[in-house]
């Protein structure tokens, strides 16, 4: 007699290497972030930022800042081409950033802090260095902080504002990302379904 059991268990060996390797297929990059440039007139910020920017790409499955040993330009767009991948140099540019001390809200003891940035990413094609798309990010925050502990606040307000700024400026530019590939897509097929008179 058949056991339904050595059935049922012969089924989930043979299907889980195939979901797996369909959710591995699913979630593979498309693209490759190589973060190049981050502009600030405060230059103090630069390296939050970039760790910043670099944490928000890492978070997201469709990008990859990882192209193995490719050190090299040519070898870079060799290996884009090997994975079918688009490639692009990523920069930020922090347009605004203001900080200021406040005096305290009615009835309250300690002072307020206040953080106000503004800043856009922009990304280049590699190869060709064709400005492909940008996103724009702002944040406000405005908090109490102890002034015991006011260099702690200040670094810790920094990086949830800058951290929501980038947040917003790459979905924005992930947004024109894909618009822009559908529109190639779309012209693409355009000239391949036009009749020669």
């Amino acid at each position: 007699m058949v056991n339904m059991r050595t059935i049922a268990l012969v089924i989930f060996v043979l299907v889980t290497p195939a979901l797996a390797a369909a959710a591995g297929s699913a979630t593979s990059p498309k693209y490759y972030f190589k973060i190049s440039n981050i502009q600030s007139q405060d230059n103090k910020i630069i390296p939050l930022a970039k760790e910043l920017l670099e944490k928000e790409v890492a978070s997201r499955p469709e990008f990859t800042m990882d192209l193995g040993d490719a050190k090299s330009e040519e070898a870079q767009i060799a290996e884009l081409q090997k994975q079918g991948m688009k490639g692009f140099q990523v920069s930020l540019r922090i347009t605004s950033l203001k900080k200021d001390i406040k005096p305290p809200a009615p009835g309250k003891r300690d002072q307020q802090m206040s953080i106000d940035v503004k800043l856009a990413v922009f990304g280049h094609t590699i190869p060709g260095n064709k400005l492909l798309f940008t996103g724009d990010g702002d944040a406000s925050l405005m908090g109490e902080f102890s002034e015991r502990l006011k260099d702690k606040e200040e670094e810790r307000f920094m990086r949830t504002a800058l951290s929501s700024a980038i947040k917003q400026a790459v979905s924005t530019a992930v947004a024109k990302l894909t618009t822009a590939r559908l529109e190639d897509k779309g012209a693409a097929k355009g000239k391949k379904g036009k009749k020669k008179p």
